[in-house]
């Protein structure tokens, strides 16, 4: 979202100035008194470190974010007497202070900060720290590395290619939209003709009439006005033929180039998959030794290549994919070792192209699904009733571990027990019109399965009709198309199905499903258009009013217009002007197998919920404007508050459905607010979910203690996580 970064940045511009500045106020007061400070400097100094520190890792900024870490850290020691608060400190505080508004403005600009890395060497040194210590901990200045100006450059080039995508595609509605013109002109040749043909009746029927003398000399006057009418529509109509003609041919020529100049720009966004293992290898050696196990890691690509998009969209999944395999997957070496396995365990990712659809896979030699465990969990969070527990197929279990915030881990890590590994794969996968699939691996393990679109602009569409509106539906889900009588529509266990191939298929319409108002019936055919559609190794029937065509067209995504529940995944733009919605088959898919339709007409579906209400609260307006931006995208109604007091004082004027509280704030942090909400009868019922940059146990414990409902630490903010977190709460 270069959008919302370069926002960011705008906004940190600013806010790390007031920082800055009121540091710098503090220590003169404090200078004033004869360096005894008075009662909450020192504690406002710290906050006002902390806070930068959080906002610069909000912009990533790391050098910023390292300054401001080792003035938290000189601060904590000035108020435990580690320190003396002596001129040497001061000075020192505002050099660093000086430091950090050239690493800001440096950055800006692109320039060199020459003075960074003195001042970080006399912090270190004056807070005892190795110097090797500091070089794993702190960056350097941001000076310009010449070796990463390339990839700068192709971030921007890639940009542009993104516009140009966008402009091929308008140029391409365009054109289409020509032949509207053509039909038009067609009308006004055919306009012309009719009264071409109308003059020349009046003229002969005029010349053909007995007249006296006097009609005789008007019907003179008149016959040759008449002749000249006939000739020049005559010649009107010509020449509209033959602009027709030229501007029908110019039309076809315009479409044609459009589509090419479209698919060019595709091609050059077509990166190798190849690209996606980049950084994989470091992270799964780095994983091995935090967990203290043994791992061989294996990744390859066949010659596939694939949006530039679609795979920076996999990145993030894959990352929870492969972290999963790690912590779930392969045991310790003296379990492995015990059940006759070798002590390292493989891991292995493989990505390979089909056709128009990139395969990917992540499979573990280890320990595999432990079903029990699954189900005694499932049932426990009621997911699953009893009953359902012991009929629960394999792929049924399978799919509860995509659920948001299902874990069956019994303790929660910096890798896992927050359950947000499998449904973050799950939910991206989706979101690329794509589908996920986990089974046993023959010999032990596991196998994840993804499978997505190449591209996520431009597929092969069938568009449909449905209560006066045009969809369209990405053919790759389409299994056959039918037309079925309504008599034959039977019912199996009270819901509407329809045989296909001796196999009896559920049958859901459209518009029960999109939450569609039912128009009248009166005059409607008793034949039915029915979409067999497959997801997930099952088949659905989808009736529609009628089929229309196939067409291939560029996917343009909505934004904030699009539907929260994910079954529209975009638009596209017909030759008429009108705009077909496009569905998400997963999405609509996993909708039917739980709606609760049980006859094939004559049911209403309920309204749609109102969008929930979110307080965020945050001292750093920095964070407060990520946390809002992404939120509002999401479709929520986002209010935010500065402090403790300004929360409490906005909830209990008008409540809210989830506060997101970050904990270091001036005049009421975030413990005493949550403490304070779980105290008030009235707000107690409201859900609180911590964000903060304090990882220690203590901290988490404390938070949990006081009863937040979730503890996110923001050491690397992680909006899926978050927004996974809301929807399990919501």
């Amino acid at each position: 979202m270069p959008d919302i970064r370069q926002k960011l940045l705008a906004t940190f511009q600013v806010e790390h100035r007031d920082h800055v500045d009121q540091i710098r106020s503090l220590l003169a007061m404090i200078a004033k008194t004869g360096g005894q400070p008075a009662e909450g400097q020192l504690e406002e100094a710290f906050r006002r470190a902390h806070t930068l520190k959080g906002a610069a890792r909000v912009v990533e900024l790391g050098s910023v974010e390292g300054m401001a870490h080792r003035l938290e850290t000189l601060f904590t020691q000035v108020r435990q007497g580690v320190l003396p608060l002596n001129k040497d400190v001061v000075d020192l505080v505002h050099r660093a202070l000086d430091a950090i508004e050239d690493c800001v403005a440096g950055s800006a600009e692109s320039r060199s900060t020459g003075s960074f890395a003195s001042v970080v060497k006399d912090i270190e040194q004056i807070l005892g720290i190795k110097p090797k210590a500091s070089q794993s901990t702190v960056p350097d200045a941001p000076t310009p590395v010449p070796a990463l100006q390339p990839l700068e450059t192709v971030r921007i080039n890639a940009q542009h290619f993104d516009g140009l995508l966008r402009s091929a595609v308008e140029l391409l509605t365009e054109s289409q939209q020509q032949s509207q013109i053509t039909v038009q002109l067609k009308a006004i040749a055919k306009q012309l003709a009719g009264v071409e043909n109308g003059a020349e009746s009046l003229r002969r029927a005029s010349s053909g009439l007995q007249r006296s003398d006097e009609t005789a000399r008007e019907s003179s006057a008149i016959l040759p006005r008449l002749s000249w009418l006939e000739r020049e529509a005559r010649s009107v109509s010509r020449q509209v033929i033959a602009v027709g003609r030229l501007q029908q041919r110019t039309s076809w020529t315009m479409t044609r180039q459009s589509k090419q100049l479209q698919r060019d720009v595709w091609q050059a966004r077509m990166v190798p998959a190849e690209s996606l293992i980049e950084g994989y290898r470091k992270m799964m050696r780095d994983l091995a030794r935090d967990e203290s196990k043994q791992i061989d890691f294996q990744a390859s690509s066949a010659d596939g290549h694939a949006d530039r998009r679609v795979l920076e969209a996999l990145k993030d999944p894959l990352m929870h994919a492969l972290r999963n395999a790690v912590s779930h997957g392969i045991e310790f070496p003296n379990e492995r070792i015990a059940k006759g396995k070798q002590p390292e365990g493989l891991v292995t990712l493989r990505i390979e192209g089909a056709g128009q659809r990139l395969k990917i896979t992540v499979e573990d030699d280890g320990r595999g699904i432990d079903t029990t465990r699954i189900i005694e969990v499932a049932v426990r969070q009621e997911i699953l009733s009893q009953a359902e527990a012991e009929r629960c197929s394999q792929r049924e279990v399978a799919r509860i571990l995509f659920s948001p915030g299902f874990s069956t881990a019994r303790s929660i890590t910096s890798l896992s027990g927050r359950g947000m590994g499998l449904s973050v794969v799950h939910e991206a996968v989706r979101r690329l019109q794509g589908e996920v699939d986990l089974q046993p691996r023959p010999g032990g393990g596991m196998s994840l399965q993804i499978s997505v679109p190449v591209s996520i602009s431009t597929h092969s569409l069938l568009l449909v009709s449905c209560n006066g509106q045009n969809f369209a539906i990405p053919t790759y889900w389409i299994d056959r198309l039918h037309r079925v009588r309504l008599k034959d529509v039977e019912t199996v266990e009270g819901k509407p199905a329809v045989a296909v191939d001796g196999q009896r298929i559920s049958l859901f319409p459209l518009r029960h499903l999109l939450h569609l108002q039912q128009e009248s019936t009166t005059g409607e055919s008793d034949m039915l258009a029915v979409a067999i559609l497959h997801h997930g190794g099952e088949r659905t029937a989808i009736a529609v009013d009628s089929f229309l065509s196939q067409n291939e067209a560029v996917i343009q995504d909505l934004g904030p217009a699009a539907p929260r529940d994910g079954k529209i995944s975009g638009g596209v733009l017909l030759e008429d002007g009108s705009v077909a919605l496009v569905l998400n088959p997963p999405n609509l898919l996993e909708n039917s197998r739980n709606s609760e339709l049980r006859a094939f007409s004559g049911i209403s579906e309920p309204a749609p919920k109102r969008a929930s209400s979110i307080l965020v609260v945050d001292d750093s307006i920095t964070t407060r404007t990520l946390e809002k931006s992404i939120l509002e995208a999401h479709g929520y109604r986002v209010r935010v508050a500065v402090d403790g007091i300004e929360a409490l004082a906005q909830l209990r004027a008008e409540k809210a459905d989830l506060v997101i509280s970050d904990v270091q704030m001036p005049r009421m942090d975030g413990f005493e607010l949550l403490e304070a909400i779980k105290k008030d009868r009235n707000l107690c019922q409201i859900p609180v979910v911590v964000v903060t940059s304090l990882e220690r146990g203590e901290d988490q414990e404390r938070g949990l203690r006081l009863g937040a409902d979730a503890y996110i630490v923001k050491r690397k903010f992680d909006q899926g996580e978050l927004l996974a977190t809301i929807r399990q709460i919501l």
